[in-house]
């Protein structure tokens, strides 16, 4: 079979089933690409759908964050309070900065609720709203340790179990991407966060679109088929030869003895029957 494929005509195959393959490679990775991005987007509008909730309702102190809580917007309502720190390492448009953190201190409970203001490309903390202010803020669960050490007043990630350590009293196990935030005595006031940048809120950690995926397997699989196929015309080329050979040539005495020598056969004669003996036995008579 080795001798056959590395024909030119196999070969030339063998480069267009690759070719075809690649193709159906690129239409399934896209197909797989369309099946997160569809999961992503009606992961979003369904969030989108949901009502703004009061963070009270969704949350307690030192409890658990619920999974379906990620990206739901809430309410809160509070004063900022001393405390604010800086995480390092943020890109925005990529720019290298920080994220400014401020505790806000809620007036319904007097825990604490971590609210990512903004984005600063530089490492300074301005001075956060004074008065009570209602925060509408996209939920997000704490951050894993960051390795390193870092200055005073600065963190490698929102690491939670390191502020319930720094700022008083409770502590709720969630940070918020803050979208708005309205002073109560002035609720038409500008919601202008300078010198600070809004963060948007990360993109929900979906699965896939099944049925998108499934249409990437299926490139997947005609992709396969085509050196499956390239396979099966190789082997089938290369068992022709060998069949024709196994049937060897025609036996001779198929040909008549004159064939054998080049003469030309005799014609075949069919032998006379006997006559009936009644017919032999009337001629003998006649003849007598």
């Amino acid at each position: 079979m080795l001798r056959t494929a590395v024909k030119p005509k196999w070969l030339a195959l063998l480069l267009l089933a690759a070719l075809i393959a690649i193709a159906f490679v690129q239409l399934g990775r896209w197909q797989l690409g369309v099946a997160h991005d569809k999961a992503r987007a009606d992961a979003i509008a369904k969030a989108g759908e949901q009502p703004v909730a009061e963070l009270t309702t969704l949350l307690t102190p030192h409890t658990e964050f619920p999974a379906a809580a990620g990206g739901r917007l809430v309410t809160a309502t509070g004063r900022y309070a001393a405390g604010q720190v800086l995480v390092a390492g943020r890109l925005l448009g990529g720019v290298d900065g920080y994220w400014v953190i401020t505790p806000l201190r809620l007036t319904a409970t007097g825990a604490t609720f971590p609210v990512l203001r903004g984005w600063t490309p530089q490492a300074v903390l301005p001075e956060p709203p004074g008065g009570e202010v209602t925060v509408t803020a996209s939920l997000a669960p704490g951050e894993s340790p960051a390795e390193g050490t870092y200055p005073a007043g600065t963190l490698g990630s929102v690491n939670l179990s390191e502020l319930v350590n720094t700022w008083p009293g409770d502590l709720y196990n969630a940070f918020g991407f803050a979208q708005r935030e309205t002073p109560v005595s002035d609720p038409q006031a500008s919601d202008a966060p300078a010198p600070l940048t809004r963060v948007p809120p990360p993109r929900p950690d979906t699965g896939v679109q099944w049925r998108n995926a499934a249409y990437a397997l299926q490139w997947w699989v005609f992709a396969a088929f085509a050196f499956f196929l390239w396979v099966k015309m190789v082997q089938a080329d290369a068992r022709g030869p060998a069949v024709r050979g196994a049937a060897g040539p025609a036996p001779e005495h198929a040909a008549g003895p004159g064939a054998r020598h080049g003469e030309p056969e005799p014609p075949h004669t069919q032998p006379r029957p006997d006559p009936d003996p009644d017919v032999r036995v009337s001629a003998g008579k006649q003849e007598q």
